[in-house]
């Protein structure tokens, strides 16, 4: 959330000292928009990484547990899988 407000923040100071030909405030604006999208990105990372990550466990503990019969932990693992494939799709 604070990527998104870095870039509209840094987006209304760029406009502003654009129109009032502020070269420092358009300076400012850029840069803070930028840092907005730094962390935005850094964020949809994070957000796939873990998808990723929890994504493996399940399929693993999955695999672990139809090897040894344990169904109960299989459906959890499966659904510890999907849960992973679905943050995966929505940082993407």
């Amino acid at each position: 959330m604070d990527g998104k407000y870095d870039q509209a923040a840094g987006n209304v100071k760029k406009t502003v000292g654009d129109t009032v030909g502020n070269e420092r405030l358009q300076a400012e604006g850029k840069t803070q928009n930028a840092t907005g999208n730094v962390s935005e990105v850094a964020s949809t990372v994070e957000g796939y990484v873990q998808g990723f990550t929890n994504q493996v466990k399940g399929a693993v503990s999955g695999t672990i547990n139809s090897l040894t019969g344990n169904n109960t932990g299989e459906a959890g693992s499966t659904v510890q899988q999907k849960t992973g494939e679905a943050q995966k799709k929505w940082n993407s």
